[in-house]
């Protein structure tokens, strides 16, 4: 058999990459969450805090939702923490629960933290967050109106971007579409 015509050898095997070594800002920021959970712990006892980790580089806490409205206070009153703005809120539908999350950020410590809930999809239901920041007002309407999470102590808890009559709501993974057709003159069925 002449050289052209001899089988290529197989290639070799790649050795297998080292893995990455941690992301140092991601350490630092699971460490505070810890330090945030030991915190909470201390003042609202074991159980409040359901999970600790990282949002990127950002301290991630997961809180019971019995222990919400508490919590959120406690993390701004409290001279250790001051986080005393919240940049965002939102809800996702994870089928099995729905998930509530808001950024604080604290004005004083220059530092973020993502802090997180979640409610049952069948009863759907959290203490409201506007005694305590009134700024999540329309944030918690915008929730309620898309995903169904009923705000206990809301102070004007209705629809913010569908119509009263609409039936279900839109972000949920069970919701159709065809609940809401029009049969004539554009009136749902």
């Amino acid at each position: 058999m002449s050289e052209e015509m001899k089988p290529a050898a197989a290639p070799a095997a790649k050795p297998a990459k080292a893995a990455a070594p941690p992301d140092p800002r991601v350490v630092a920021a699971t460490a505070m969450a810890d330090e945030i959970r030991a915190s909470i712990e201390t003042r609202f006892g074991e159980g409040a805090v359901e999970e600790t980790g990282a949002a990127k580089t950002v301290p991630m806490v997961r809180i019971a939702s019995k222990k919400w409205r508490d919590v959120v206070t406690f993390l701004r009153d409290s001279e250790d923490h001051q986080y005393d703005y919240v940049e965002l809120m939102s809800g996702t539908d994870y089928k099995d629960y729905i998930e509530l999350v808001i950024y604080l950020y604290s004005m004083k410590r220059g530092a973020y933290i993502n802090v997180k809930t979640r409610t049952s999809r069948d009863a759907a239901s959290l203490p409201s967050l506007t005694p305590v920041f009134p700024g999540v007002n329309w944030e918690e309407r915008e929730v309620y109106d898309l995903l169904g999470v009923n705000f206990e102590g809301h102070p004007d808890l209705r629809r913010i971007m569908m119509w009263d009559e609409w039936k279900g709501y839109p972000l949920r993974k069970d919701y159709s579409d065809f609940d809401n057709i029009p049969t004539r003159g554009g009136e749902p069925r």
